[in-house]
């Protein structure tokens, strides 16, 4: 039967000019919103100095 295995997942975050600040690899896919949003609140404040805008990439192999 044919299935989705989760290959691996990625995060990148952008500043108010859409510009990239900060990318992640190997995150995990299960990561919680609450978690994601708590990494990206601690990144506005220590890295950016403002705020950020955050997408979860994530990559999901077919097996069949």
């Amino acid at each position: 039967m044919p299935e989705f295995v989760t290959a691996f997942a990625s995060m990148r975050l952008r500043n108010e000019e859409g510009k990239s600040v900060f990318s992640v690899t190997n995150v995990s896919p299960t990561v919680t919103a609450e978690t994601a949003a708590a990494f990206v609140g601690a990144v506005e404040t220590i890295y950016n100095n403002g705020p950020c805008t955050a997408r979860l990439n994530i990559v999901r192999d077919l097996e069949h």
